[in-house]
């Protein structure tokens, strides 16, 4: 593992050329701020607010290398862990032909969203339409796991005709808006803690754990039993619309496309000029669960199923009986040995970690294909903790990354002031409190 040299200094606001230098010279990981390095600027970046999203990446960090590394306009960039596509959005301001790649429905429905530039006045029509129709129409309600437990009868009803609405109303251009707006909605109006990106219910019974912001909470809860739902969609989808890129402000950038899995990607070899990616952390944030009440009103989970979905997840709790443990390992000499210590107090976290692990290597294989000689892979991984003991993913990644065909170029460790990251869960994983930034370049002599 690289040891770490001393944090720049408060003023100091190095360049990328002068963090190599550094990080070259000394051969220790640098450590930074990237706030401070690339101050981001809001105001037109708007779109990033569309929707919440788990444990987003840190804005800064695509806007500093893009403007560091500074990509020809229209060269093709890649995020094949997009999530809800901030840096894709990113990408396509700076001119570049996003592509991506997420397993989750829902991450995939927000970044076509954020990407697809809008008719405003013509939202301003179908949503009018929609209010219009809504309290005439039968509800639309699709299988939601346990949606009696997390919403009001009223509000289903509610929602159920606000969605039938959709389908009738707006046009297929728009959807992804749309969509998007009624998602919101439905984490809006149901009972989960909004505090928390896993539904976890309001119990009033437990306000004294809720801490400062326990009675805010409960008022939520007195809130819904008269909330104006439709009102709620109204607003989100006028507030998206604001957030959003004009037809005629569309670049060469604007279009996306994106696939379900980062370990096959439906791209020739080479097609890629670069990458910046956040790949999931192991056992330390369950997508999948925090998006099920909207993957449910949205339509993706027919009799109630999420499992499906979760089977396409790196870094997933619930594995298959076929996902056995391999006794060959993956073949980092340091990373078996504590895969193997990790089994001996807890079997079902050490297979979790090594189909981890498994599945980065071929991630990080099906990377390397299709990004052409001399590509450059920004990489952002954090450490944290399996069954108690610290788990290195940062320098597991990057070796495996090495087998894959890439060399590192440069490595920064950034701390995390505030992400959305899940908190410490029943002793076998801990908060994550910084995360490495590796440059990687893609060797042309291991093509």
């Amino acid at each position: 593992m690289t040891a770490r040299a001393e944090p720049l200094s408060h003023h100091e606001r190095p360049t990328l050329d002068t963090l190599i230098s550094r990080f070259r010279s000394e051969g220790t990981a640098v450590e930074v701020n990237f706030r401070r390095l690339m101050p981001s600027a809001t105001p037109s970046r708007g779109a990033h607010a569309i929707h919440p999203y788990p444990a987003k990446l840190l804005v800064n960090i695509p806007q500093f290398f893009l403007a560091a590394l500074a990509p020809d306009s229209g060269s093709k960039l890649l995020d094949p862990f997009c999530g809800s596509g901030t840096v894709l959005y990113e990408a396509a301001l700076a001119g570049l032909r996003p592509f991506g790649s997420d397993s989750n429905p829902l991450a995939r429905l927000v970044t076509r969203a954020k990407l697809t530039p809008i008719d405003r006045e013509l939202v301003s029509e179908e949503l009018a339409l929609i209010m219009q129709r809504y309290p005439l129409l039968e509800p639309d309600i699709p299988d939601v796991v346990n949606r009696e437990y997390w919403f009001s009868d009223r509000i289903s009803q509610t929602l159920g005709k606000l969605r039938a609405a959709i389908l009738q109303c707006v046009s297929l251009h728009h959807r992804p808006l749309f969509d998007t707006s009624f998602s919101a909605t439905v984490k809006r109006v149901s009972y989960a803690d909004p505090r928390l990106s896993v539904p976890v219910r309001i119990n009033p019974a437990r306000s004294a754990r809720y801490g400062a912001k326990g009675e805010e909470v409960l008022r939520r809860l007195k809130r819904l039993e008269s909330v104006d739902v439709a009102g709620v969609f109204w607003s989100i989808v006028n507030q998206n619309s604001r957030r959003s890129r004009q037809v005629r402000e569309s670049c060469a950038g604007s279009s996306v496309t994106i696939f379900d899995d980062a370990r096959s990607l439906k791209l020739p070899d080479a097609a890629i000029d670069i990458a910046i990616t956040s790949p999931p952390y192991v056992g330390a944030q369950k997508y999948i669960r925090a998006s099920s009440l909207s993957l449910g009103w949205l339509g993706f989970t027919p009799e109630c199923k999420l499992r499906p979905h979760e089977r396409m997840s790196i870094g997933r709790e619930h594995l298959g009986r076929d996902e056995t443990w391999q006794s060959d390992g993956i073949g980092i000499p340091v990373a078996d040995a504590l895969l193997d210590e990790i089994a001996v107090r807890n079997v079902l976290r050490a297979r979790i970690a090594q189909r981890y692990l498994l599945e980065m290597r071929d991630a990080l294989a099906e990377l390397a294909r299709v990004m052409r000689p001399g590509a450059q892979l920004v990489l952002v991984v954090g450490p944290n903790l399996v069954a108690g003991l610290e788990f290195p993913t940062p320098a597991f990644l990057e070796q495996l990354a090495w087998r894959a065909g890439f060399a590192t170029q440069l490595h920064l460790i950034d701390s995390i002031d505030s992400r959305g990251l899940m908190t410490k869960r029943n002793r076998t994983a801990g908060v994550i409190q910084q995360e490495s930034v590796f440059l990687l370049t893609r060797d042309p002599i291991n093509v």
